[in-house]
Formats: C-alpha cells, sequence, structure tokens
C-alpha cells in the first residue's frame, strides 16, 4: 500500500510539473534605478547593485531547507555545520522554512540560536500532503486565508520555540504556489519583509539577483495566479532553477534534478563525486556575476541508505569553505547594503556576536502528546514553553497579535500565552515528567518526524 501512494503521489507530481506554463512577464513598469534606491529598493538585474563588480564581491549562497524541523533530521543538520565556518570566523547559516506538522519547536529554538534564520511554510502544508493533495487549496487568492497560514506558522515558531517574532521576516509558499498578490499582500501586513516562492528559467544564465517588486514580478510567472501589483520595499528572493548537466534537467529544489523522479534504485546509483559535480555545475553558472547562490532542498534525500548523496554535499561545502570569497549566510543584510571584499575586512559584516539580544532562551523544554486532534491521529510536539491544552492548529478568527505587524523590538516569551484551537484533543500532557515515558514519546516523535520527511521530500 506504501508503495502504491508513493507512486500515485509521483504521477501526480510528474502532471502537474508537465502542464505548468509560464506566464509572461507581469509588470509594466520599467524600474527606474535613479529612483530605486538601496535600502528599501533593488531593481531587478543580472548584474551586482550599485555597479560593483562581480570580483570585488562576496559570493553569497543562501542554503535553505523547507518543511518540518524534526529529531530524525538533527544529526545531519550537525554534519553539515560541523565547524564549517565563513571567512570572517563565523558559523556558517542556513533558512529554514518551516512547517508545522512533525515540527521540534525546541531544535528550532537550536537552530535560531546558532544563527540560522527562521522562516514561515505554512501550517496546514503537511496535512495536505497526507492526506488530500490539494493543490487548488493554495491557489486561494485570499488575503486572509494567508495572513492565517503564514501567520499561525510564525506564531507558532514564537510560541513554542520561543523566536522573536521581529526575527522571523521570510516565506515560501507550499509546491510554490501562491495566492498571487494576496500572499504578498498578507505577508506585507504582518510586517514580513521577502518571500522565496517565485521560480524562474528564464534568468538562470546569467542568473538574476533578488529584488524588491516596487516595480511588480519583472520576470516570467511560471505558477499562477502571479502578482500584478507593486509592493513597494518587499523583496523577492527568486527560486532559480538548478540543472542536472547528465540530462539537461531542470528542477526548482536541489534534491529533484535526477530522474526518474525520487526512485530509490536511482538514488541508489549517485556517487559522492556524481553530486559534487552537480553542486559544481550549478555554482559556477552563479560565481560569473556573483549572484547569491541559492540551494534550495528537502532533508530527505540525504536520510536515504544510500549517504553518497550527503558524502557529495559535504565535500562541496568543503569546497566552497576553502573559497576565501564565499559566504553561507542567511538573509538579505548585505544586499541591502552591499559592500566588497576589501571593505568587509573592515566593517562590521555577518557579523556572529553569541552575547547579543538575539539568544532566545529555551528555559522549560517540553514534549507534547495529543492522542487526537487533526485527521491522522495523535501528535507529538517539542516546545520551549508548556504544552497548550490542545493541539495548536489554525483558527478561523483573527488574532489581534498574530495579525498586527511587528515592531522593531520583540521579547520572546517565557510562558505560553491563552490561545484556544478549534481543533480539539481528548486528552494532553502538558509535561512528560516520568522518564520512560518520555523516551516513548521522544521515539514516536522522531518516527513521525521521519514519515513526514519522506512525504515532505516528494513535495
Amino acid at each position: 500500500m506504501f508503495q502504491q501512494n508513493s507512486i500515485t503521489l509521483l504521477v501526480v507530481l510528474m502532471v502537474l510539473i508537465h502542464t505548468v506554463v509560464a506566464e509572461p512577464t507581469l509588470a509594466t513598469a520599467t524600474c527606474d534605478s535613479e529612483k530605486c534606491k538601496l535600502p528599501d529598493c533593488l531593481c531587478m538585474s543580472t548584474m551586482p547593485p550599485m555597479g560593483l563588480k562581480p570580483e570585488e564581491i562576496p559570493q553569497i549562497v543562501f542554503l535553505t531547507f523547507d518543511d518540518a524541523v524534526a529529531d530524525v533530521m538533527y544529526p545531519t543538520y550537525q554534519k553539515i555545520f560541523q565547524n564549517r565556518t565563513n571567512p570572517n570566523g563565523c558559523n556558517i547559516g542556513m533558512t529554514f522554512y518551516v512547517t508545522h506538522e512533525g515540527t521540534n519547536y525546541r531544535l528550532v529554538n537550536e537552530l535560531y540560536n546558532r544563527g540560522n534564520e527562521i522562516a514561515s511554510h505554512t501550517v496546514s502544508y503537511s496535512l495536505q500532503i497526507l492526506h488530500k493533495m490539494d493543490y487548488d487549496y493554495w491557489t486561494n487568492t485570499s488575503v486572509e486565508f494567508w495572513q492565517r497560514e503564514a501567520g499561525y506558522q510564525r506564531y507558532f515558531l514564537h510560541t513554542y520555540g520561543n523566536i522573536p517574532l521581529n526575527k522571523i521576516q521570510g516565506f515560501r509558499a507550499p509546491f510554490l504556489q501562491t495566492g498571487g498578490d494576496a500572499t504578498q499582500n498578507a505577508l506585507r501586513k504582518l510586517g514580513m519583509t521577502f518571500d522565496s516562492s517565485y521560480t524562474t528559467i528564464q534568468f538562470m544564465d546569467p542568473p538574476i539577483w533578488p529584488f524588491t517588486m516596487d516595480y511588480g514580478l519583472t520576470h516570467e510567472c511560471i505558477i499562477p495566479p502571479c502578482s500584478k501589483d507593486k509592493h513597494p520595499g518587499f523583496w523577492t528572493i527568486p527560486m532559480i532553477e538548478f540543472r542536472n548537466g547528465e540530462n539537461g534537467a531542470v528542477c526548482k529544489m536541489a534534491d529533484t534534478c535526477f530522474p526518474p523522479y525520487l526512485t530509490r534504485p536511482h538514488f541508489a546509483n549517485q556517487t559522492a563525486k556524481e553530486v559534487f559535480d552537480y553542486f559544481m555545475l550549478n555554482f559556477k553558472r552563479f560565481n560569473k556575476t556573483r549572484a547569491p547562490f541559492s540551494i534550495n532542498q528537502h532533508m530527505y534525500w540525504f536520510l536515504l541508505e544510500n549517504q553518497a548523496i550527503l558524502e557529495g554535499f559535504l565535500q562541496f561545502l568543503d569546497h566552497l569553505a576553502s573559497l576565501d570569497y564565499v559566504y553561507i549566510v542567511p538573509g538579505l543584510e548585505w544586499l541591502k547594503n552591499p559592500k566588497t571584499l576589501a571593505e568587509m575586512q573592515t566593517k562590521n559584516v555577518f557579523s556572529c556576536d553569541s552575547t547579543s539580544d538575539n539568544m532566545a532562551p529555551c528555559p522549560k523544554p517540553q514534549v507534547c502528546y495529543y492522542t487526537t486532534s487533526i485527521p491522522g491521529g495523535a501528535r507529538f510536539m517539542g516546545s520551549c514553553n508548556s504544552c497548550p491544552a490542545e493541539y495548536p492548529w489554525l483558527m478561523d478568527r483573527d488574532d489581534d497579535l498574530l495579525m498586527q505587524s511587528t515592531s522593531t523590538k520583540e521579547e520572546t516569551p517565557t510562558t505560553t500565552q491563552a490561545f484556544p484551537m478549534t481543533m480539539q484533543t481528548t486528552s494532553a500532557t502538558g509535561s512528560a515528567t516520568h522518564l520512560g515515558y518520555q523516551f516513548v514519546i521522544n521515539v514516536l516523535l522522531v518516527i513521525q518526524g521521519f514519515v513526514l520527511s519522506f512525504f515532505h521530500f516528494f513535495c
């Protein structure tokens, strides 16, 4: 049955991929670089901002992972971190677009405190994967719909992971399926500043830089509905397609470029050298103009039996570490205030002060267990605070804290705030205090995360 479901899922995805047709460029106004000035505005371009030359600026690498942050994944994240630093001596940093189902928010807290960026990837994404596979669900053009999906997940990251709200600035849509302008309008209402959902094939080589939507979406739109309006000051980090040099296949996520699509026998044949060469091929394409190189992927392909995939990727990261102009960092800090490599020797760029106020405490880690909640049965959730009486989920009403734009200063919560949910549970444990019981729950949390990560990998 599991194999049949996987095959069915594969067929659906392949049909979707082959039926997507790019719409033409939607923006009618040409971006005026004399009026569009950093740090709040940047025109779409294939060349570095402010007239800088590629050879005099850093090569920024955005290393991103989508979906749940689960216990089963964390040892692999540690292998990726493993004493890898940028030229300034700071740890490399990644961006995690986090979904709710299967996430251990205690681990999210650890990732944040290590200098990684935490972003929203909606609440109900995993439920759609496991039960409906309803792509139309995400074509919703209601601003309120996207405020709830993006905003509640952001709120959960804040409430259960203690991540300051004003530090959760980014978003990526499930299946990269936005609701057009509704998505950008919702994110702006929430006080968020960037989205990384729009893909481009037209601007693969040379690749484009991130830009603001002051003049709208100024490249082709591959997955409608498309953004047609202007969104001043709102950044988009385009997902530039990867290319597999062996067969010319292009893909939005680095882990989906090896047809036949995601079949275990095929992955079993990948060697570490093939994976290393694959990443190098794409890196060189970006390195010509030093446009930020986004490596967007899911964790699951590193958890397969064939560990040559992970080995090849780690070899690639080691190669990047040998280059004194490459910085693996999250966020848009450099883009808003570009500096040359020479200037970066004396300027405080990509700092890593562990004593700063940006650290988020996790004083009372808990494992929360819910016997019944939403379709699919029991749920487990790691939290930095007391377990809520009911499994956290979407609400039908707007919440003042959820819907308001974030201020410039946020305090991390020390206790879980009252937050009634629409999904009911028949029983819950606020604190698994018995050692044996907590061990069992932790094991089940790992299993839950592994199952969800498998399905996430297909999407």
